[in-house]
């Protein structure tokens, strides 16, 4: 399913914030994403279009099996892509959320899943070449 930068951080939030909340609300996504609640509101419509979240969101916001599989499978690869920008290329938080989702909803996913696996690569290498005992037990266990 392809979505729209806006779209990646709504699902994302709802995915994260179900999880941390018995009962999550338009007002709590609002607040955490900066918007405004009629903002919130008008993306739960094109959400409950699109079978990511149950229609009865004024109640409590609630990902649909569907909408929790695809916030699932992109809250891994935003994991990776976050940790590119903030890690990699020492970027502040703020630029690294907002690069991951631009990045995410740009490129297509056999790029997304590229840069996922340099990022995995380029972080143990470094976390090696700092931690030289763990490499050296490592090293020993493929011997």
């Amino acid at each position: 399913m392809e979505l729209y930068a806006g779209q990646y951080r709504y699902l994302l939030c709802i995915y994260r914030m179900e999880r941390e909340k018995k009962r999550l609300r338009c007002v709590d996504i609002a607040n955490d994403l900066g918007v405004t609640r009629p903002s919130v509101s008008k993306m739960m419509k094109c959400m409950v279009r699109m079978e990511l979240i149950e229609p009865d969101y004024c109640e409590a916001v609630k990902l649909t099996p569907d909408g929790r599989k695809i916030a699932e499978h992109f809250n891994a690869d935003y994991d990776n892509t976050y940790a590119f920008f903030r890690r990699i290329l020492k970027m502040s938080p703020a630029e690294s959320k907002e690069n991951a989702f631009l990045f995410l909803s740009t490129f297509p996913m056999e790029t997304v899943k590229k840069l996922g696996s340099v990022t995995t690569r380029s972080l143990e290498h470094a976390r090696m070449k700092s931690h030289p005992v763990e490499k050296k037990k490592i090293e020993n266990a493929v011997k």
